[in-house]
């Protein structure tokens, strides 16, 4: 059912990143001063003259959890050219409950918080291939009439297929890059780092135009990157993660209250 695939995540953003274009500086708040001269240290599995990913996916730390040091609650955002969309949704991320919230394709959201998960999708977002009647048959799904919505609630998680959060940060991986300073994102210390080899390393990828992203010092997490792929236009893809609301999620209780399979549960959603 294609629905199925509403319940993964991922979506859009903008960020500044030292040594892109100005167009790109302006759209981030991050408070950064410019690029310095090269760091002293770099994260495990990161130098002057590269990256080697493999070192740093082997840390347990991802951006669904580190950045909770720095924020109260943050958002992890992709933006995508609209005909080549990879990914769906915006993740936000409360950093002292470690709730999570997936703003989804057609105005669909999830929460996810221990072992809950609620889903909502507004009846008048369905796409034409996704027609009423087939939410009306599934039994996971209970529509509320006062919202004009279909809910989901089921308070056993681990029974649900877990996020990509970050995963869309491989797309960097092919290609080659160079320390050309530090900077700050949104506080946060990063190494700047530029595209220095376009051509990527696996065949299956596209040449790249330029690119940027910035490396967390500490943690070694991707907190921007900017890339430009030499393909029918150039296509465009950034990535931030950044300081941002935890949203309101009224929502959640409705979820809760009205789901069929909410019977049982208890009232800490």
């Amino acid at each position: 059912m294609e629905r199925r695939a509403l319940l993964s995540a991922l979506g859009v953003g903008v960020s500044c990143l030292a040594g892109c274009t100005d167009g790109i500086r302006g759209a981030d708040e991050s408070g950064s001063n410019g690029q310095s001269e090269l760091p002293e240290e770099y994260p495990d599995g990161a130098g002057p003259d590269g990256i080697d990913f493999t070192t740093l996916e082997s840390d347990d730390e991802t951006p669904l959890h580190a950045p909770r040091d720095h924020w109260d609650s943050y958002a992890i955002v992709f933006d995508e050219p609209p005909d080549r969309r990879r990914v769906e949704g915006d993740y936000y991320v409360n950093s002292s409950t470690g709730e999570v919230i997936s703003e989804l394709w057609y105005g669909a959201k999830d929460y996810r918080n221990g072992d809950a998960y609620a889903y909502v999708q507004p009846a008048d977002g369905l796409p034409d291939h996704q027609p009423r009647d087939e939410w009306e048959s599934d039994p996971q799904f209970t529509y509320h009439d006062a919202t004009d919505a279909y809910y989901r609630y089921d308070p056993q998680y681990g029974q649900i297929a877990p996020t990509n959060i970050g995963r869309h940060t491989e797309m960097v991986e092919p290609y080659g890059w160079e320390a050309v300073g530090t900077a700050t994102h949104h506080g946060v210390p990063v190494v700047a780092y530029r595209l220095s080899d376009a051509e990527p390393e696996d065949s299956r990828a596209t040449p790249a135009v330029e690119g940027s992203l910035e490396l967390g010092v500490e943690d070694g997490i991707i907190y921007a990157f900017d890339l430009a792929l030499d393909a029918e236009g150039e296509p465009r893809y950034t990535y931030a993660v950044r300081p941002e609301p935890f949203p309101d999620h009224e929502w959640v209780e409705t979820a809760r209250r009205i789901s069929g399979s909410a019977d049982g549960a208890n009232d800490s959603a």
